[in-house]
């Protein structure tokens, strides 16, 4: 039977396992497109291209992960078998991604990203599903939900603050033959390695932590069919007919695919734009990612202070373009001393650093809405798909990132910085062009997204009588 109320253990051992995605997502967000593009040669195109690739499987992977958890039946439950079985393929596959032979041609090179980057998305759907499936299957309460999807958000942000800043300040640091650390092509494999084994770590404490858990969480039915593909096509079908959840599924993966465009141009940005050191790039997103970690704090409060979850979804969706968009445009226009000037990383860390706190409400908003939607789907369906919803959630999220990385991959080659080694190289009209698409982008996203969640319907009140609807059936 399910608590509404939560001890602050389980809370935390089911928080913890996201560090490992924040970490990965971090990895591929920020690092991966920038080693295989500028440090291995890779052009842009292929790299983006490699990502999409890696995001079709994902649109199989995904929901097919929830269907399958949805229906298994252990003696561990549904969900923690495969928390505890794809820790190491997960960390095995993410480590080869940064270890490609010498000497690949660039057929060569993308396929070697093409299947690692599938693995390594592939065995991470493994453990995040079921994961991320207990946030709605720990506690039916409709703000305990925030709350743990906060922890959550919390603990993401963590992992992708340990990321950003061991690759800035540790891992890619400047040395003699690189002046700028993150071109250092031998750093990536050791980089690799010491965050594969803490992401294995960061998995087994959440699963071992939430292991008591067990005989409180929903089980699969005796009587449940068993998979097939008519099933789960049937599944999928069920989702998208909630319409909350297709309002929610088209603003996040809007959101998303900003965000993650925003995020792989990210030292593109601060190394050739804002003309800025490893050191001081480390500065500006680790601000970001505190930011990030702050808003996990308040998100609860601001919407309680709103009112409803949905106007704070459109809180953080507009929140984050404004902040990021003004200060491009300060630049562009000549409001900023030129760069090199001692008062330009603070200022972009401090604007980042603000700006970013509108993703964390975001991320949490969304996270506790879809756990409000399962219940809604209870109530129509007869039955409880928690596996299935967080996995097109998953999928949700990795198709924005995956396409943010795409986009980010086609853009470094039509700005014209595909390749470049030298920051004092650019010229100033390539970074005119990359400055202008970042202030359209973000500000046109986030016009969109809001028109498509305005008539999002199940607030606190809608909740309340789904749960008491739902308690008299049962009765």
């Amino acid at each position: 039977m399910i608590r509404n109320k939560l001890s602050w253990r389980v809370k935390l051992a089911f928080g913890v396992g996201q560090w490992a995605e924040g970490a990965k997502g971090c990895a591929f967000s920020i690092f991966l497109l920038f080693y295989y593009i500028s440090v291995q040669g890779l052009s842009g195109t292929l790299a983006g291209t490699a990502l999409l690739i890696a995001l079709c499987f994902d649109g199989v992977s995904d929901p097919l992960m929830g269907s399958i958890s949805d229906t298994f039946r252990s003696r561990w439950g549904r969900r923690h078998p495969f928390m505890y079985g794809a820790a190491i393929p997960f960390a095995l596959s993410f480590l080869m991604l940064f270890l490609p032979p010498d000497n690949l041609s660039q057929v060569q090179l993308f396929i070697w990203f093409v299947v690692f980057a599938v693995l390594t998305r592939g065995f991470l759907t493994i453990y995040s599903v079921p994961h991320m499936a207990m946030n709605a299957e720990l506690t039916s309460d409709y703000t305990e939900r925030t709350s743990l999807s906060a922890i959550r958000g919390f603990f993401s942000v963590i992992g992708v603050l340990s990321v950003a800043a061991g690759g800035f300040f540790y891992f890619f640091r400047s040395t003699p033959e690189f002046t700028n650390g993150q071109l250092n092509p031998a750093a990536y494999p050791f980089f690799a390695l010491v965050f594969a084994i803490a992401m294995v770590a960061a998995i087994w404490l959440s699963a071992i932590g939430t292991h008591s858990e067990i005989p409180n969480l929903p089980q699969a039915p005796v009587n449940s069919q068993r998979f097939s593909l008519f099933r789960f096509f049937n599944e999928v079908k069920s989702v998208f007919q909630i319409g909350s959840f297709r309002k929610l599924f088209g603003t996040a993966l809007l959101t998303y695919a900003i965000i993650g465009t925003t995020q792989g141009l990210a030292i593109y940005f601060y190394t050739y734009f804002w003309g800025m050191t490893s050191k001081q790039a480390g500065i500006v997103i680790i601000a970001a990612m505190l930011g990030i970690t702050f808003s996990s704090t308040i998100a609860r409060r601001l919407s309680t202070f709103i009112g409803e979850k949905k106007q704070t979804l459109i809180t953080g969706i507009v929140w984050f373009p404004l902040f990021y968009s003004s200060i491009i445009v300060f630049r562009l226009v000549g409001l900023l001393p030129p760069n090199g000037d001692p008062l330009i990383v603070p200022f972009v860390a401090i604007m980042i650093a603000i700006g970013s706190m509108g993703i964390g409400v975001f991320y949490i908003m969304t996270a506790s809405m879809l756990a409000d939607i399962t219940d809604e789907h209870d109530l129509v369906h007869n039955v409880r798909q928690e596996g299935m919803y967080y996995a097109v959630f998953s999928l949700m999220v990795k198709t924005g990132t995956g396409l943010g990385g795409f986009f980010a991959g086609i853009i470094t080659d039509i700005s014209g910085l595909s390749g470049l080694m030298d920051p004092s190289a650019v010229d100033p009209l390539v970074l005119s062009k990359l400055g202008l698409i970042l202030v359209l982008l973000p500000l046109i996203g986030a016009g969109i997204s809001v028109f498509l969640v305005r008539h999002y319907q199940l607030d606190s009140n809608r909740h309340t009588e789904i749960l008491q609807e739902i308690k008299l059936r049962e009765a």
